[in-house]
């Protein structure tokens, strides 16, 4: 009888520590994933990101493609650092963004040319900027 009480115990004790251990790991990959989850900014990039890939599904299957989020609020979205507007720098690559995605709205042209040249402002401005998510930008490129 004391035996099995202690293999039971046992096994509560190595239950809890591997659930304790599996949610552990999760907050770091959640940590890994999005560095910067409170920003503004983050959360409209993230927001861009998942747009994109919509409109690169359209765009496959021959549709006109649609954007729903607003991609002009890249002016005003605070960033997670403050200081990153200061030399113009983001504010000129914001600029060619949006005019990049107006010009995918507009033409009427070969969408797959123009869609990968926004992607391209995507990575443009990224290796400059925040140089963390060029990766995952990359896979949004329609080959």
């Amino acid at each position: 009888m004391k035996l099995s009480l202690k293999i039971l115990g046992g096994c509560i004790i190595a239950s809890s520590f591997f659930s304790c251990q599996n949610t552990d790991k999760k907050e770091a990959t959640d940590t890994i994933n999005f560095p910067n989850k409170d920003s503004e900014l983050a959360l409209l990039m993230r927001e861009l990101f998942e747009d994109a890939e919509n409109v690169k599904s359209q765009i496959r299957k021959g549709q006109t493609p649609a954007f729903f989020t607003e991609f002009e609020k890249l002016h005003t979205a605070q960033p997670t650092d403050t200081d990153v507007r200061e030399d113009g720098q983001y504010t000129a690559f914001a600029d060619v963004f949006i005019q990049s995605v107006r010009q995918l709205i507009n033409t009427e042209e070969d969408k797959t040319k123009q869609y990968n040249k926004m992607v391209k402002r995507c990575v443009d401005c990224h290796q400059q900027i925040c140089p963390g998510p060029i990766k995952k930008i990359r896979k949004l490129h329609i080959k």
